[in-house]
């Protein structure tokens, strides 16, 4: 019965100024969870389920070193005049996945024209690795000494120097690391030169949000993005880690695991790939937990010295005090993959233009709500503040 009467919502913001736009998102308040459900059913159910409304898509080459962009085909073309949505899937989401259609149907309600999806280098299975984009490092201290005046430091999830996380090749230019910021702000770039969108509005889900925010706060006022939301986004990735759920380890390894499958032939050969790169593509693959998996594959191909400096660092926590833009960040109580935990709510409020969405029921990108679990809640709230912001 507590659990029945508590709020459904709680909503953290430390600018009085927002009420104003709260108040355009009548959502944040209409949240009815399933009651049956836990966090891991809200996940598991919500994998299965799909939007009645059919779309298709097309894709788009951004870059031939395996930048894409899926659009969203509703027979009306591109319409330059309307602001672009800019979806962000999770590890190895697209546009097939049923979250990703949902949020597309809840944006047609909306009026939103133009809709792509991202998809990320690392996933394209002719992916140039070598690839360096003119923004890559931009906004990264890599020197000694270079020290970040806002950046958290408590001992725990950050230090002052970025260059301290990363190898010793990469701090002094002799190897290419993959610096996912770099793809998603020359995707942007490519985009609004040659659409000339008025805005640029976006939504990052798990780990699409983490490279949303990271993104946000390396860029600050350069960043492209005019607006943007992030759903279930770990914020501080080395908490999350320590509590990360057996099942959920096991089961996000896994969904690596597949995505690594799917593009592994190109690590054959060695010249698909920087000659000093120390991954270990076997290892990953046969890899029980994600820990393992991020030690063989993932911090190396990112160009970190270990799994927990890659952790420590690419918490989005640590860039979001430098955030320009509105953002929304919706996250829930039973979320076995983004523990409580890590929330870090203090530091995600500070930049006074953030409002943090804390649900007492959702899951990892769950979110279903009404007695049959027949619909998804995140996306009206998530639109609904892009709405405005358009």
């Amino acid at each position: 019965m507590k659990f029945i009467n508590r709020p459904s919502v709680q909503l953290f913001y430390n600018n009085e100024d927002l009420k104003k736009v709260i108040k355009q998102c009548p959502s944040l308040f209409n949240y009815k969870p399933t009651p049956y459900l836990n966090g891991l059913l809200h996940t598991l159910l919500a994998s299965f389920k799909h939007p009645a409304e059919k779309h298709t898509s097309n894709r788009e080459i951004v870059h031939e070193a395996g930048l894409s962009v899926d659009w969203i085909d509703k027979g009306n073309g591109i319409d330059i005049q309307h602001p672009l949505l800019f979806i962000m899937p999770g590890l190895t989401g697209s546009v097939d996945d049923g979250y990703i259609n949902t949020i597309v149907s809840q944006a047609h309600l909306h009026n939103f024209h133009n809709i792509c999806i991202y998809n990320y280098r690392m996933l394209a299975k002719n992916a140039d690795f070598s690839f360096k984009p003119e923004c890559y490092n931009y906004g990264l201290k890599m020197q000694p000494n270079q020290f970040m005046p806002n950046y958290v430091s408590n001992g725990f999830y950050g230090i002052d120097n970025d260059y301290y996380y990363f190898e010793d090749d990469i701090i002094e230019g002799k190897r290419i690391r993959i610096d996912l910021v770099a793809d998603l702000h020359y995707t942007l770039e490519y985009l609004k030169n040659k659409y000339q969108f008025n805005k640029i509005l976006a939504i990052g889900c798990s780990y699409g949000g983490v490279q949303l925010g990271m993104y946000l706060g390396r860029f600050e006022n350069k960043a492209l993005i005019n607006a943007g939301v992030t759903v279930c986004s770990p914020h501080i990735m080395n908490i999350t880690q320590i509590f990360l759920s057996t099942f959920m380890n096991l089961m996000l390894c896994k969904i690596l695991q597949r995505g690594l499958k799917a593009i592994k032939d190109q690590f054959n050969n060695r010249n698909n790939y920087p000659s000093n790169w120390t991954i270990d593509v076997k290892k990953a693959l046969n890899s029980t937990w994600i820990q393992d998996f991020d030690t063989y594959y993932t911090s190396r191909v990112y160009g970190y010295r270990t799994s927990d400096a890659y952790y420590r660092h690419f918490s989005l926590i640590n860039r979001f005090p430098n955030v320009q833009i509105p953002m929304l960040c919706i996250s829930a109580e039973d979320d076995g993959v983004c523990h409580l935990k890590g929330l870090g709510k203090d530091e995600m409020i500070q930049n006074g233009r953030t409002i943090l969405c804390l649900t007492k029921a959702g899951g990892h990108i769950g979110f279903l709500e009404g007695w049959n679990a027949s619909s998804f809640w995140f996306p009206k709230p998530a639109i609904e503040f892009l709405t405005f912001h358009s």
